[in-house]
């Protein structure tokens, strides 16, 4: 059976510009009833499947030829990739507005078990998380400055104009999720937390670029209800801020080139623990 490798990479068997899409994002292959084996090769911003009206972010799944998928933010079917396997990518259009560089504290959030949660109690679980945003998570972030501007299934990515303010808005966050339970089925939400700060690319209200997908990263590292942060947030943020924090040395992560310094944070300013 054929496998197609997908990406923004050149060599790609199916080649996506979609900024969201990494590099080598995706593997699909055909099965032996005219479906297709969606694998994710993690990828920054995820894979999701269309399941009852909602995306589900997956690592490996089985699709029909016209099922929607979406690859970072990239939404498009099988069928319609496979049409322009070996094509030439299509250019941007000249009139189309150029992307904007700007540097910004990115802040990457992602809740641990959703999958399992959802196979559990999917209602449930969605009506806990869609309250925990609601009464806790965007209020905090708008009152530090922050604008959410992406959420992929229970992937959220923010970002603030002040590193300072991205840290203590992590942090306070992480702290009020304590022994707090969200939702009529009174459910316990607990996020992996990564804050970066670095060039990113402005294209209308979404970010793309390295600043973003080294957030990302950081958030795979972090302990269940932790933070993770890069060296240059730790560089501004030191003297600042009156955290405790653990070197974990220089760390290898996927789809970025070179190691990246990263800093545990394992307390409030109230002094109050974070996991570590």
């Amino acid at each position: 059976m054929a496998v197609y490798k997908i990406g923004r990479s050149p060599k790609s068997d199916i080649v996506l510009t979609d900024g969201s899409v990494s590099r080598e994002h995706a593997e699909l292959s055909e099965t032996n009833d005219g479906r297709y084996s969606l694998i994710d090769l993690g990828s920054s911003y995820g894979t999701h499947i269309m399941r009852e009206g909602e995306w589900r972010k997956i690592k490996q799944a089985v699709v029909g030829p016209g099922e929607p998928i979406m690859l970072g933010k990239h939404r498009t079917t099988p069928e319609q990739m496979l049409k322009t396997r070996g094509s030439k990518p299509s250019e941007p259009s000249s009139s189309r507005e150029p992307a904007i560089r700007r540097l910004a504290a990115i802040l990457a959030a992602d809740v641990v078990g959703y999958s399992r949660m959802m196979g559990e109690d999917e209602g449930g679980t969605l009506a806990a998380l869609k309250a925990c945003r609601r009464e806790l998570f965007d209020p905090m972030v708008q009152r530090a400055r922050g604008r959410i501007f992406k959420v992929i299934g229970d992937g959220i990515l923010a970002e603030f104009p002040s590193v300072v303010d991205a840290v203590r808005c992590a942090v306070e966050i992480q702290g009020s999720m304590l022994n707090r339970a969200f939702g009529p089925a009174e459910k316990n939400i607990v996020f992996r937390m990564g804050i970066n700060i670095g060039d990113v690319i402005a294209d209308g209200d979404d970010l793309y670029g390295d600043g973003v997908n080294i957030a990302a990263r950081l958030e795979t590292l972090s302990q269940p209800g932790g933070l993770c942060i890069s060296g240059p947030v730790f560089d501004q943020i030191k003297n600042k801020l009156q955290l405790d924090y653990e070197d974990m040395g220089e760390q290898t992560v996927k789809n970025i080139a070179e190691p990246l310094r990263v800093y545990r944070i394992q307390s409030s300013e109230s002094g109050r623990k974070l996991p570590s």
